[in-house]
């Protein structure tokens, strides 16, 4: 008679042991398939300011000029709601609040001539006039809503979690700096300077060192940017949202052109030189240098988020920024304060090395 063999089943002990094992390998795996998805993220990011790069020099091309940061902002000059004596006169003649971001004149030179073709360009992309300017346009709406709340993939990186989210505040509010409708959520803004939506006109500036890239009504020429195209930033992340600023209202904003939509801040308390003494200016509980360098973290925020206007990102170490000759650099969160200011600047006169 053939007996019968049993077959062995797995012991408690060994089934535990092989459960301990897989857990053991999904442990040591999953950093390594995070950083890959991270590097994927990063080279989107990297692209879409390369994109962002060529349509820079494409309108270069067309316009022998760069475009603004922000065409006539509703808030130049402003201190508070009391509007300022330059602010007053640049309103008081044919000029109009515009709030019109550099974004939308670069929509046909990155495969968006459709909605170029829909923007009025006469009237405003968001009624924020806190100090009372004259808006163009109607005064109780956004008449070009339908391409300030598009969607702007080109303008999200991957890795910000918050991109593309969307968001209203007092939409038909003049007298709100942060007036918006369905405004989205950007993970890049303009290379600024010492500049923001406060200050004067692009060209007030021509003489001062603090000067970027771009401004409010005006950018520079190619022959303006006289430290060299390598060694200015054009473009740079700036992730917003309450994870990563203080305050939800805080941009960039896109194609919205309301407060602290398209500026990148690097201040300093000189306009015709730049040291360590000049950016450590006292600001709040910190310093000019302390509140503005890349990632930095304001007035020792508990939730370590930043100020408006600043550079930042969550990829590991620093940010990517687009430099004016359309390469695309990764910036350390701890290169020097004073090389990083020099890259921000146009002709402040230092030379910078390799980064």
């Amino acid at each position: 008679m053939e007996k019968v063999r049993k077959k062995r089943a797995f012991t408690l002990v060994e089934l535990v042991v092989v459960i301990a094992i897989i857990a053991m390998l999904i442990a040591l795996l999953l950093p390594a398939v995070q950083q890959a998805r991270e590097a994927a993220r990063r080279t989107l990011c990297k692209n879409n300011l390369k994109q962002w790069g060529l349509a820079l020099h494409n309108y270069l091309d067309t316009n022998q000029i760069f475009p603004p940061a922000l065409n006539h902002p509703g808030r130049v000059s402003c201190s508070g709601s009391t509007p300022g004596v330059y602010g007053a006169t640049l309103y008081s003649d044919h000029n109009r609040v515009q709030n019109t971001p550099g974004w939308v004149y670069l929509l046909p030179y990155n495969e968006q001539a459709a909605a170029y073709s829909l923007y009025d360009f006469d009237v405003t992309a968001s009624l924020s006039s806190p100090c009372g300017f004259a808006l163009a346009g109607p005064t109780n709406l956004n008449p070009n809503l339908a391409v300030t709340s598009m969607a702007m993939p080109g303008l999200e990186c991957p890795s910000h979690p918050q991109a593309g989210e969307i968001s209203t505040s007092a939409p038909t509010t003049s007298g709100s700096f942060f007036s918006r409708e369905k405004a989205r959520r950007a993970s890049y803004a303009f290379a600024t300077g010492g500049m923001t939506d406060y200050s004067y006109l692009y060209t007030a500036y021509q003489s001062d060192i603090r000067q970027g890239m771009f401004g409010n009504s005006g950018g520079a020429r190619l022959r303006d940017i006289t430290d060299g195209t390598s060694n200015s930033i054009a473009i740079g992340e700036s992730w917003g949202g309450e994870l990563f600023k203080r305050h939800g209202n805080y941009g960039p904003w896109g194609l919205t052109g309301t407060h602290t939509c398209c500026h990148l801040y690097t201040p300093s308390s000189s306009n015709d030189r730049l040291d360590i003494s000049t950016v450590s200016t006292i600001s709040g509980s910190g310093t000019f240098a302390s509140h503005f360098k890349i990632n930095a973290v304001i007035n020792n925020d508990p939730l370590k988020r930043q100020y408006s206007w600043g550079y930042g990102s969550r990829h590991a170490g620093g940010i990517q920024a687009l430099m004016a000759d359309g390469s695309v650099k990764f910036i350390s969160e701890n290169i020097d304060v004073l090389t990083f200011w020099r890259l921000t600047y146009i002709h402040d006169g230092h030379v910078v090395g390799d980064l």
